[in-house]
């Protein structure tokens, strides 16, 4: 049998061109008198070379890696959201006994770090890998990933999880592809539509601790508490193992949570951080940095303001965030100094007490601003992704009460906008809601200030549920539902463009184009069309 091996066809200096041409020529000649020869040609992927040897049978390099990494991107948005720490805060984190002990093991091992909520575990989380690699010699050379669960960004997915952390690690050394290629493989055979089954990612994140040289891993997974309840057992097991089967890699996972089953099974206290047990001195200069320069209180006060709010906070940052906020605003009428330390204490003590002031507080205002404040409740709490500032505006302006009169015209509709719709947002939401800036798509979205919230307005039994802002799931998915249809109405009749155009059946590319161009003005349009169907399906 004759073998033939040429490396590096591309490193030819002379007559490169002509050669390869000339030694295509050879094997097809070789191929066609049937002497079954082996030949083996590499070369750097360069454009006249692969053109030269089109036809002969070529694989690629790293091409499968590649494709394989499209399937396995997730965007994970979660991250941007997150607040950055107070300036000097967190920093304890390096120096505690228990992430000493964690980080120094010469072996794979699990970190949890445990709150209540509102502590500020996300912040803390995204901290840890914000200055993990400063921080931390080893993580230098390591793979770190990381995936932030979302029940606000309606990220709680498992699978999108091991997505997420399985691209990171594939993206960052593509010596892991061998765990990734049987499983990408059979997943191809499955039909046109591409999906990863649950199982092989979990397979494969599983297999990381066979891998043949020896790697450190960073695995950084924040809120398993806003996870999905189904299978989360399933995943709070796998990581458990990933700790205790390990070989020659080296796994480190820094999770963060909610007090939730199972945890402490993995999780003992010798590697547990009680979060609150530890953020005392972080609210202390939180305080301090609005008491003192923004509310210019004298040090007696602010010694004493301070030590109230670090008492009564018990750990929750949001409490203290939401109490900033009504000490600013107490302040600007204009008051004494003794009078803002007696509004502090008539302030309520824990986060619910304090959700029910603001409640109450909303209440009491004009039947306009419970309708538009419920509105947006509704929109915020029960939309299936973030909505945008501009999808909240245009919602609005659309009527959800089914009895209501709707007139489909854009004139109607134009004079329904809100002009000043951040203003507006931030009056009717209260405290509640606030408008954070997306790095990845530079586009605002509408959120509530933190999953508490949610809870809040969701309980059944609780106050909101006897409010004018109660939220009953059928009824909410009935109205967003309306405000979809009618959306959807507006963009296709009675518009602007009916009295330019020609019948559907006569329209050129240009009628088409000039349509796409009016739908740009519509951004709620791509909500509707992606998720009427989920919220006629709740009614």
């Amino acid at each position: 049998m004759l073998s033939i091996i040429i490396d590096g066809l591309d490193k030819f200096e002379k007559q490169k061109l002509e050669f390869i041409r000339e030694l295509h020529a050879f094997v097809i000649y070789l191929l066609e008198r049937s002497l079954k020869p082996k030949v083996l040609l590499t070369s750097q992927p360069h454009a006249d070379v692969k053109e030269i040897l089109d036809g002969l049978p070529c694989i690629e390099y790293d091409k499968e890696r590649k494709e394989c990494l499209n399937t396995l991107r997730f965007e994970n948005t979660r991250y941007d959201m997150i607040l950055d720490q107070h300036e000097c805060s967190l920093g304890w984190l390096w120096d505690h006994e228990k992430y000493q002990a964690w980080s120094s093991r010469d072996s794979s091992d699990l970190l949890l770090l445990e709150g209540k909520p509102g502590s500020g575990k996300s912040t803390l989380t995204k901290y840890f890998a914000c200055n993990l690699l400063e921080q931390q010699p080893h993580a230098k050379q390591a793979i770190v990933t990381r995936f932030f669960y979302s029940y606000r960004e309606l990220q709680m997915n498992h699978s999108d999880m091991l997505r997420s952390i399985l691209y990171d690690v594939l993206m960052q050394n593509e010596t892991f592809f061998c765990h990734y290629q049987h499983y990408y493989r059979q997943a191809l055979q499955t039909g046109t539509h591409f999906q990863w089954p649950y199982n092989s990612l979990k397979r494969i994140l599983h297999s990381f601790g066979g891998h043949p040289t020896q790697e450190r891993l960073y695995l950084i997974i924040d809120a398993m508490d806003e996870s999905n309840d189904k299978d989360r057992s399933d995943i709070i097991q796998l990581l458990s193992q990933l700790c205790s089967t390990t070989k020659s890699c080296i796994i480190k996972i820094f999770l963060a949570s909610r007090p939730i089953a199972r945890l402490n099974d993995i999780a003992p206290e010798t590697r547990k951080i009680t979060l609150q047990d530890m953020n005392g001195p972080d609210i202390k200069r939180f305080a301090e940095s609005f008491l003192g320069p923004n509310l210019k209180l004298p040090q007696n006060i602010v010694n004493e303001a301070t030590e109230y709010i670090v008492t009564n906070a018990e750990g929750v940052f949001i409490w203290v965030q939401l109490v900033r906020d009504e000490l600013l605003k107490y302040a600007m009428t204009g008051c004494k100094k003794k009078e803002i330390f007696a509004f502090l204490r008539s302030l309520p003590i824990g986060l619910e007490e304090f959700y029910k002031r603001i409640l109450e507080k909303l209440e009491n205002r004009g039947p306009r601003d419970i309708t538009d404040g419920a509105k947006m409740f509704r929109l915020v709490l029960f939309a299936f992704r973030p909505l945008r500032v501009e999808e909240i505006r245009h919602a609005l302006a659309i009527p959800d009460d089914v009895h209501a009169e709707f007139f489909p015209t854009d004139q109607t509709f134009e004079d329904e906008l809100i002009h000043g719709i951040t203003e507006r947002i931030i009056h009717c939401g209260g405290n509640f809601l606030e408008i954070k800036a997306n790095m990845c798509t530079e586009n605002n979205t509408v959120q509530v200030i933190h999953q508490t919230v949610r809870e809040f307005f969701l309980r059944p039994n609780g106050l909101p549920a006897e409010s004018k802002f109660n939220m009953s799931h059928v009824d909410v998915h009935a109205r967003i539902s309306i405000t979809c249809l009618r959306y959807l109405m507006l963009c296709t009749i009675n518009t602007s463009l009916e009295s330019d155009f020609p019948s559907f059946d006569s329209w050129t590319l240009e009628h088409f184009k000039g349509y796409t161009k009016h739908l740009n003005d519509r951004p709620f349009i791509g909500y509707v069309l992606h998720h009427l169907k989920q919220h006629m399906d709740g009614c």
